[in-house]
């Protein structure tokens, strides 16, 4: 038997268990007493309570304390949890929420956040392009011809309307502040952004090519960096982060720019959570027509709760291991 045990589609084992029990000495004394003889009530149903009737009913007791099977109630993903609960600060510090297509022209993307046509960073390493015949539409003729003056008097290069209209999966959320500052009617405002950004990024445990970003703008006249550094910092206490790092950082749509960092003792080392400064002039005026500071931030969501979820790899936020998700502690 043994040996065709080791052969396949020989021997089916079947195997069965038989569980036997009995009374104990203490069980057959209660047996013997008046009280195991009376009529119990298991459940207690609206017509009893309607009715009255459970007066007069002895109910079962049960023995809260007593070993049960572990039952998961059902409950939303880990991610899902902490993007609610993003949602949720910003919305009780008076923001906005701003949403927006996954797929947007590159004119959004990079022109109108003043991003040379010939950066680095429309290169097919950093985005991840649409191969679609049909080019996105350009329809506000105005800020188009604003924006193109902008590059051509600064960048001192001939702006090109067809790179503008190529489509493109969004790199950041701030096509969204990019598309609100130009519809925006008045002023002071705030506004915040959740959605997911791509990139041709190489995978590793702080990396990914599809990533979830939180946006944030402020626009108001007397906004300064100490404001936004405020912004971030109660942000993150919420958050769960009391010391965090902010060094100088470069972005081209911004000046001065910097960088969030907090200390991430499972890989002893400083982890970069994102970028913030105030939008550059000229972002602002061709999109809003005059120049007033306007704060803005863009942090990646997942690196920010993996402190929270105590994992070391953000890649396993996405994987469908059913047992770390019901195991994985709420969002308070």
């Amino acid at each position: 038997m043994e040996e065709l045990k080791r052969r396949k589609n020989f021997i089916k084992i079947n195997l069965e268990k038989i569980f036997t029990s009995e009374l104990t000495d203490l069980g057959k004394n209660l047996a013997k007493e008046k009280l195991l003889k009376e009529e119990f009530v298991d459940n207690l149903t609206p017509e009893m309570l309607r009715t009255g009737s459970w007066l007069n009913k002895s109910f079962r007791h049960y023995d809260v304390e007593i070993n049960v099977p572990l039952i998961h109630p059902a409950k939303l993903h880990p991610l899902t949890q902490a993007i609610n609960n993003i949602k949720k600060i910003w919305i009780e510090m008076g923001f906005k929420e701003m949403t927006g297509s996954l797929v947007d022209t590159s004119f959004w993307c990079f022109d109108a956040l003043f991003t040379p046509q010939d950066h680095p960073a429309r290169e097919m390493q950093d985005t991840l392009f649409i191969k679609d015949p049909k080019q996105g539409k350009l329809h506000n003729q105005k800020i188009l011809n604003q924006v193109k003056l902008q590059h051509e008097k600064d960048w001192k290069y001939k702006w090109d309307p067809e790179i503008a209209r190529k489509l493109v999966l969004r790199t950041h959320t701030t096509t969204l502040s990019a598309r609100t500052l130009s519809n925006l009617k008045q002023f002071p405002a705030k506004f915040f952004a959740v959605g997911k950004v791509f990139r041709n990024e190489t995978l590793d445990w702080s990396h990914l090519a599809e990533f979830t970003q939180t946006e944030g703008i402020v626009i108001d006249e007397n906004a300064n960096f100490k404001h936004l550094l405020g912004y971030l910092k109660e942000f993150f206490l919420k958050m769960g982060y009391k010391k965090l790092r902010f060094s100088p950082g470069y972005f081209s749509y911004v000046e001065p720019g910097l960088e969030i960092f907090v200390f991430d003792e499972k890989q002893n080392k400083w982890l970069e959570l994102g970028g913030a400064g105030i939008f550059r002039p000229e972002v602002v005026k061709p999109l809003l027509g005059k120049d007033i500071p306007v704060l803005a931030w863009g942090l990646g969501i997942e690196r920010i709760v993996k402190d929270y979820y105590k994992i070391k790899d953000i890649r396993e936020l996405y994987l469908a291991d059913l047992k770390k998700i019901r195991e994985a502690k709420l969002w308070r």
